[in-house]
């Protein structure tokens, strides 16, 4: 299968299940993986669409709970202290460990800037701390510091601070992915200077964060 720019790429199964938008990034998932499932589709949108209607059994477990995951509309006028030039981020994980992805959303429009996942056997403070540092590594490379990042996870957002994952959860062949993201992850934060501001997401009395899941 040839490298295009235009074509973006499902593994069903590979090292790390999810959407590429390049082939590169696709054959470092499934080049020498056992059985590998993946296929290319000419946009985003029916990309997206085919991963979450994937047929194998986990695939069909994260479609039950995943399929049109809502969006988390600001009532602005209500709420004038939310920051509007800012993403939000969150993580949700069926079952502790169980299947987690995290995505980021911007809070203004809804749209979703970044999702990544599902992968096997981690946590959902995992993913909140992995959305957390993603967010901040995209937006120092693409220089926006001004950009607020919201959180409502108040265990990621001392991770952060600390630079460093403090998480229990056992490294197993199944969830080896998420610690070599873990571990990138704190490389980053301990060799970069994070700008944006990281604010905590008050519930409480805003409703759910933007980028929720849906799933409780």
């Amino acid at each position: 299968m040839a490298g295009n720019r235009s074509k973006w790429y499902v593994v069903w199964v590979g090292t790390e299940p999810g959407v590429c938008d390049s082939w590169a990034e696709c054959e470092a998932r499934v080049k020498g993986y056992p059985g590998a499932r993946y296929k290319a589709f000419d946009n985003q949108e029916d990309a997206v669409m085919a991963f979450r209607n994937g047929g194998d059994d986990e695939m069909a477990l994260l479609r039950a709970i995943a399929h049109h995951d809502p969006v988390v509309h600001v009532n602005y006028e209500a709420i004038p202290e939310i920051v509007k030039e800012s993403i939000a981020v969150d993580g949700a994980c069926s079952g502790n460990p169980g299947m987690m992805e995290y995505r980021g959303v911007d809070v203004l429009t809804g749209a979703e800037l970044f999702h990544q996942g599902p992968f096997p056997d981690a946590t959902n403070n995992i993913g909140e701390f992995l959305a957390l540092v993603h967010a901040l590594a995209f937006f120092h490379n693409t220089n926006q510091p001004h950009i607020a990042i919201y959180s409502d996870s108040r265990t990621a957002m001392a991770w952060v601070r600390n630079r460093k994952c403090n998480t229990k959860l056992e490294r197993t062949e199944r969830n080896a992915r998420v610690f070599e993201l873990i571990a990138r992850a704190e490389h980053w934060l301990n060799t970069h200077t994070p700008m944006n501001r990281i604010i905590k997401w008050e519930t409480d009395k805003w409703g759910e964060i933007p980028a929720d899941f849906g799933r409780k």
